[in-house]
């Protein structure tokens, strides 16, 4: 069976080893050193670290962009079985 691509590929949950900006809130937003934070990678761009508030939106907007995808392709939560 071919393998399934992984769309999300570009997003990790690190730890971060020095204090960093998140780049969403550069003025107001600090991601200490210790912290746990979003991380998202760009081909030929640093990677853009996010705090654990601004991450979290990130990552509400996907889910609904992903349900938005899985409607447009006619598939609804209900039609979908759950795990195990």
């Amino acid at each position: 069976m071919p393998k399934i691509r992984q769309v999300l590929r570009a997003c990790t949950v690190e730890i971060a080893k020095r204090r960093r900006t998140c780049r969403h809130d550069t003025k107001n937003h600090i991601i200490p050193k210790g912290a746990t934070c979003l991380v998202i990678k760009q081909a030929g761009v640093a990677d853009k670290s996010y705090c654990l508030t601004c991450g979290l939106a990130i990552l509400d907007q996907a889910a609904d962009d992903l349900k938005d995808l899985r409607e447009a392709l006619g598939v609804h939560p209900a039609d979908i079985a759950p795990a195990g």
